[in-house]
């Protein structure tokens, strides 16, 4: 008997159980997923590191003028430290490797050549194969770099630095631990050391270029740290804590998946709620009729249970099988970076289907209560318990200005809150999950953002690394520089006052506890024109900010004095105002622009700054950023452009919101088929009447679909109003992991938050139901005298 019931029930709700069971395999899909991505990213960076060989601290530095590593000399004598690994390179800009005449790929950072040879910890190819040789004549390249290019495998390309110039084949990818990640931006070029030599053999290369990257291994990497904060020629420190938080937009990318499956589990409740609903709402006569031949509550739920149960194990085993490739996709850009790999994602996939389902069950078993309320009688009095003598409506035909449609519509949403509002939460759900990560990719790409970056906004960036690279080794000023560029623009008809933020290394001693400080200078900005979260900008050469989160590791408060080490002289520095910033993840802080600092203690300098002296209107600004790009043969940028350069994560960020726009635009339209089918099977009886009494198909038609799209509209104008406060909730803490200690404004695009998505999500709707409702059409109003 129960197979016979559950065979009928299955080929009569067709649509209803089809979109239930592609519920259950979105969620296990969604689920499976993001668990198995979450816990290969956290767990698999430790293992990769591991496999690198990464120690506890990592510095980058130049060598002096006689080709020492003053720095490793130091590391080495250190009692904190237990090994040192000393890995030589060249530094070199992105105008030394060519394809075809022209610049390999314009990179905005310093990168690094090496010799396979020398290498001090693992790369990895495309394979997680460690990469232990390199034939002569060979190269290869970091995979975010080689991924721009546009590079295959077989690809020539040449090395050209002041005066050599030597061929070379892509042999491919290689995966960096220490700096592959996209937030690093510091490429590596890993070659044969024959290569490398002859490339050495060029004096000026030898004696201006060289550098090295120093792993340390030890217990104590903070104090490790403060031992060596007076050190020259350290051009980046770093911990492996920050190296692993440089990853995070991984992580993001994971925990936005893992927000969705969740949502996916909780729509899935709903539509098991309303299917549950109208299933036994519907089926009162056949309950009534098992109930007085003498069947039992628990028997008669049991029905139903099974009926479920099979659902949930065919939609878990689908959606099971469907999450490994899934899993893989989504992981996809970020293994293309790292070695990662979950020998537990099998079981991991598994415990995660099997949750969903138990879960489901739960829930389900929950919702056939109502049936222990049903009785016998309810067959007889055609699924009534008594006489309703409360209106059904709270609305007045009579007094109200709408016309039948609307008027039908609003009244039916409005007897009926308790339904019509979970449909607008779930309605709520998907729309807010689109606007929160379209309001965080418009705030990274927003020109005010510049702000986080620690820079003054100006009109154009140029992000000339060969000249900076020449401030750094002395080969010219930072003054010869801004001149020469301010020169070439003007004579190009481009009048411009031309600016640089320079880094340095500062040694800084708070009550004895050493430490190793970024600090920031622009010789030629306004200091009141950058911005401060507490305090007031520095007026004099002793005054400086720091950033929130660098002031709380050093101890210190507004007010308070630090002595910092600037031209070999250790002096008292009053700290006047706190900021953020993402540069350093966090860690940086300002002096005040007069106070000289020789360019020869430059660790690293952002972009040039150009502000021009005519006015020009945007069309004019994007005409000059080609023109200067052409001129200086790299990149250009304007505020937003060089937000979206220095951050890396826009791109990525936008592409996981449009594809989660796809992924609710077809849950909406699914709930919306399945609601609407739901209310068409219940409503059978009322349709029928409105027909009798002269309504046609085409107004019950309307009627149903602007009931739907009365709640997509409540909808979409609440996720509007929620959009910003849930944005900080939810984002907030992620911009504490780069670098911000304070609530950061974020930039709506308003015709896209305000339009777009709300006209897309409500079309959506519209979509499903209207095209549902033309089932309306095959109920007659013969069928209010039909009983089945």
């Amino acid at each position: 008997m129960y197979l016979s019931i559950l065979k009928k029930d299955l080929k009569r709700k067709k649509t209803m159980n089809c979109i239930l069971l592609l519920f259950v395999i979105l969620s296990v899909m969604f689920a499976a997923s993001s668990v198995n991505n979450i816990i290969t990213i956290a767990t698999g960076l430790d293992s990769y590191f591991e496999k690198a060989g990464l120690t506890d601290l990592f510095y980058i530095v130049s060598y002096d003028e006689q080709g020492g590593c003053e720095l490793y000399d130091k590391v080495i004598e250190n009692d904190k430290v237990s090994d040192v690994r000393k890995e030589e390179c060249i530094f070199i800009t992105s105008d030394c490797f060519k394809r075809d005449g022209k610049k390999l790929y314009d990179f905005t950072s310093t990168a690094f050549v090496l010799s396979v040879d020398n290498t001090k910890i693992n790369f990895f190819d495309k394979e997680n194969e460690i990469i232990k040789s390199v034939e002569k004549g060979k190269v290869y390249i970091t995979n975010s770099l080689a991924k721009k290019a546009e590079l295959t495998v077989g690809d020539r390309i040449s090395f050209e630095m002041d005066g050599t110039k030597k061929e070379l084949e892509f042999a491919g990818i290689l995966k960096d631990a220490f700096l592959g990640s996209d937030m690093m931006q510091n490429y590596r070029f890993l070659i044969n050391n024959e290569d490398y030599k002859e490339i050495l053999e060029n004096e000026s290369i030898y004696s201006k270029s060289r550098g090295a990257v120093l792993y340390v291994s030890s217990e104590q990497p903070e104090e490790v740290l403060n031992d060596t904060a007076d050190t020259p020629n350290i051009r980046f420190s770093c911990d492996k804590q920050m190296v692993k938080t440089s990853d995070i937009m991984a992580l993001i990318i994971a925990a936005v998946v893992l927000v969705v499956s969740f949502c996916l589990i909780l729509i899935s409740f709903v539509v098991l709620k309303f299917t549950i609903g109208f299933t036994i709402a519907e089926e009162f006569r056949e309950i009534g009729v098992m109930k007085a031949i003498g069947l039992k509550n628990s028997s008669i739920r049991a029905l139903y249970l099974v009926k479920y149960f099979g659902i949930s194990i065919v939609g878990a085993v689908i959606g099971f099988i469907l999450s490994l490739p899934f899993s893989k996709a989504l992981i996809s850009s970020v293994s293309a970076d790292m070695v990662l790999e979950n020998d537990g994602k099998l079981i991991t996939g598994l415990l995660s289907t099997a949750a969903v389902v138990m879960i489901i069950m739960l829930f389900s078993h929950r919702s056939t209560a109502k049936i222990k309320k049903l009785s016998p009688i309810d067959a007889v009095r055609n699924g009534q318990t008594g006489e309703r003598f409360g209106k059904r409506g709270i609305m007045s035909l009579s007094k109200s200005r709408l016309g039948t449609h609307p008027f039908m519509a609003a009244n039916d949403v409005l007897s009926s809150p308790k339904q019509y509002g979970i449909i607008t939460l779930v309605f709520m759900l998907c729309t807010l999950l689109v606007m929160i990560l379209s309001a965080t990719a418009t705030t990274l790409m927003s020109e005010d953002t510049v702000e986080l970056l620690a820079v003054t906004k100006t009109d154009v960036y140029i992000s000339d690394t060969v000249r900076e690279l020449d401030i750094i080794y002395g080969k010219k000023t930072a003054k010869e520089q801004k001149e020469e560029i301010e020169k070439e623009l003007k004579e190009n008809g481009m009048e411009a006052k031309v600016s640089i933020e320079l880094w340095y290394k500062i040694p800084a001693d708070v009550n004895g506890e050493k430490f190793q400080i970024t600090m920031l200078q622009n010789v030629d900005a306004d200091m009141e024109d950058y911005v401060y979260t507490q305090g007031y900008a520095p007026r004099n050469e002793h005054e400086i900010a720091l950033t929130g989160i660098l002031a709380k590791k050093m101890g210190l408060e507004l007010g308070d004095k630090v002595r910092l080490t600037v031209n070999g002289k250790e002096d008292e520095y009053l700290l006047t105002a706190l900021y953020q910033s993402f540069n350093n993840l966090g860690e940086s802080g300002r002096f005040y622009k007069t106070l000289n600092i020789p360019d020869n203690s430059t660790s690293s300098a952002f972009a040039f700054q150009a502000d021009f002296k005519d006015d020009i209107d945007r069309e004019e600004l994007e005409r000059r950023i080609d023109r200067i790009s052409e001129l200086f043969e790299c990149k250009v940028f304007d505020a937003s452009g060089f937000v979206n350069d220095c951050t890396g994560v826009s791109q990525t960020l936008g592409d996981v919101k449009n594809f989660l726009l796809i992924l609710s635009m077809l849950i909406i339209i699914l709930i919306s088929v399945l609601m609407e089918r739901s209310f068409i099977s219940k409503e059978k009886n009322e349709i029928a009447l409105l027909k009798a009494m002269g309504f046609k198909s085409r107004d019950v038609m309307i009627t149903h679909t602007l009931r739907f799209m009365i709640t997509g509209i409540i909808a979409v104008a609440a996720a509007a109003a929620l959009c910003v406060p849930l944005t900080h909730l939810s984002m907030d803490p992620i911009f504490a992991i780069m670098g911000t200690d304070a609530s950061i404004k974020y930039t709506l695009d308003k015709l896209e938050i305000f339009a777009v998505i709300p006209l897309m999500i409500i079309s959506a709707t519209l979509a499903g139901v209207f095209f549902t409702a033309l089932y309306t059409k095959t109920i007659k109003a013969q069928d209010t005298a039909n009983l089945e």
